[in-house]
């Protein structure tokens, strides 16, 4: 019986560290040893044929075990990773998800029927989250800067500002104002308020 962890990033600025520590510290708890390591750095939107789990997948044999730290690891489609579960099986290996400790071999066929909506659960939940970290990642490579822009936020009366100070010239009341554009009074004192807006006289 052979033993084997397969590890993924994404990007070089990620870490597989983690997920190596994750595993040791299940391989361990359980006396799996030794543990053969296939790392690598890849989209996991990649075919895993295309991968180099493609070719872990080809090494198994009846009574192996392949360790992941979860789900998203494999990829980042539910059908993909529903169809190496098929091939796992069909080598008659065992997968094991470390985080949730969830094994998966071919003799629990009959009970897959009854939990797959919770592992189809666990599943989208993974990829989800795999997905905007991996998102986030790649933005900030690009030099995107994340979070909220600066700058005051939008107002709904933002393109009446000149209508607004026309108004204010005129001697229009705020009152009469708020009733033209349709506000409450409330907001658009804090529209004049926030852009300073005073009556201003012509020369």
């Amino acid at each position: 019986m052979a033993i084997y962890a397969y590890l993924r990033v994404s990007t070089k600025e990620q870490d597989s560290q983690y997920q190596k520590n994750m595993i040791l510290n299940y391989a361990n708890e359980n006396s799996y040893s030794p543990v053969t390591f296939v790392d690598e750095t890849m989209s996991g939107a990649k075919s895993y044929k295309n991968r180099a789990l493609g070719n872990l997948l080809n090494k198994l044999s009846s009574g192996d075990i392949l360790l992941v730290n979860e789900f998203s690891r494999l990829g980042r489609s539910l059908l993909d990773i529903l169809e190496i579960i098929k091939v796992i099986n069909k080598h008659d290996a065992q997968l094991i998800i470390v985080r949730d400790n969830l094994k998966i071999s071919d003799d629990m066929s009959s009970k897959l029927l009854t939990t797959m909506f919770g592992i189809v659960s666990e599943i989208e939940r993974d990829l989800l989250k795999s997905r905007v970290k991996e998102g986030l990642i790649a933005a900030k490579a690009r030099g995107v800067k994340l979070g909220r822009k600066p700058g005051p936020a939008k107002s709904k009366l933002d393109p009446h500002k000149e209508l607004i100070q026309e108004y204010l010239n005129k001697e229009i009341s705020k009152a009469s104002i708020a009733k033209l554009l349709s506000v409450n009074k409330q907001t658009l004192y804090s529209f004049i308020k926030k852009y300073k807006m005073k009556k201003t006289t012509l020369s």
